[in-house]
């Protein structure tokens, strides 16, 4: 990802899921910390617990077919949900429809 140092870790697209994760409290612009919920996996036996919420902010790339050029934009995830357990950050196609 040529934007990856605007924020840590990669962000993989999840049709299954309709909330944003991220692993990574650096990641936000702004945060509330708490004892929010577990959420549940795949694997029922292992729970995973929010420990924070708030807002994202990712730079990605918009490619204009019609012109075949690219403009790098920011876009802003919210809510987003750390936790801390997870391997990689969960970007929801969910949310974004």
């Amino acid at each position: 990802m040529p934007h990856s140092s605007f924020y840590e870790g990669k962000w993989f697209l999840d049709s299954s899921i309709f909330i944003y994760f991220t692993l990574f409290e650096s990641n936000f612009v702004d945060m509330t910390s708490g004892n929010y919920s577990q959420v549940e996996t795949a694997n029922s036996k292992v729970l995973l617990f929010i420990v924070t919420s708030g807002t994202v902010l990712i730079e990605h790339e918009i490619f204009d077919s019609e012109k075949w050029t690219t403009k790098v934009a920011v876009s802003k995830l919210w809510p987003v949900y750390c936790v801390s357990s997870i391997q990689i950050c969960l970007f929801s196609t969910g949310q974004i429809l």
